[in-house]
């Protein structure tokens, strides 16, 4: 029976099979031999530290799985994760605030890597309480510790009722979901996600399809309460080229009107 490969040699192997490369192609990726590659994943050769670091960026792994990737080697962790409260991140923290107040008085929000609200301006806030207390409709739901903003707009205790556009709001996350899984598939959340918006009550048969349709520019929203109908399109922004998990998994995400009417009723709104 033949050893199992040391678990850096397999973590290796996996990462660049699911990018679709060849040894070849990822030896003149990272700068060494294809031969030094074959060694690394068969276990006949061990990696430096920086050797590790230099795969990891050829093969565009997350930070959160680089650090899984160093300590496989026998190697510390490199990258740091904690608290946006933390004295560390106060600087992007700040900067984060002054993004969501400049958005005024349109809402936008902070994602953390769970796609949970971590931030939020006034105009958010105002916006979502029109329909229902967020906080609130969160613990009716159990409070869910991943994607409560994606669980808040599928669930009846939710937004789900005010949404016009409902299954095309929540195919955009199922589409999104899909793409972060390609993007990291040692994600054990992502799948649990997209197996409940499969089998959402109101979930159409086209939505087991990978991919199907001609997608929209952007992500809509569109809501109504009584009289009044809001059409919102999103704009996600991130930090450029972090080195820090918590900040590489944080979103932005903006809404702005689509519509006249709809801006109107939002700047309306920061007059109340």
């Amino acid at each position: 029976m033949a050893e199992p490969l040391p678990m850096f040699a397999s973590l290796l192997k996996q990462w660049r099979q699911h990018r679709h490369l060849s040894q070849l192609d990822l030896a003149l990726q990272a700068g060494v031999s294809q031969r030094h590659v074959s060694f690394l994943e068969t276990g006949r050769a061990n990696p430096s530290r920086p050797m590790v670091l230099a795969l990891a960026n050829s093969l565009d792994i997350p930070l959160r799985e680089q650090n899984s990737l160093l300590q496989s080697a026998g190697f510390s962790p490199s990258f740091a994760s904690g608290s946006l409260d933390e004295a560390s991140h106060s600087l992007f923290k700040h900067a984060l605030q002054q993004t969501l107040d400049h958005a005024e008085p349109y809402p936008a929000i902070v994602l953390d890597g769970n796609w949970n609200m971590a931030m939020a301006n006034q105009a958010a806030l105002r916006f979502f309480s029109i329909f229902i207390d967020p906080f609130q409709a969160l613990q009716d739901m159990g409070n869910p510790s991943h994607f409560q903003i994606v669980r808040l707009c599928m669930h009846e205790a939710g937004l789900q009722p005010y949404i016009d556009n409902w299954q095309t709001l929540i195919a955009s996350f199922l589409a999104r979901a899909r793409r972060a899984l390609l993007a990291n598939p040692n994600d054990t959340q992502l799948p649990v996600l997209i197996d409940e918006i499969l089998n959402h009550p109101k979930a159409p048969e086209n939505w087991h399809q990978v991919w199907s349709g001609q997608p929209a520019p952007a992500m809509e929203m569109i809501m109504h309460d009584k009289d009044q109908r809001y059409r919102l399109f999103t704009m996600l922004a991130h930090f450029g080229a972090p080195a820090d998990i918590t900040l590489e998994e944080l979103s932005v995400e903006l809404f702005y009107p689509a519509d006249e009417a709809t801006r109107v009723a939002l700047e309306k709104l920061a007059e109340v």
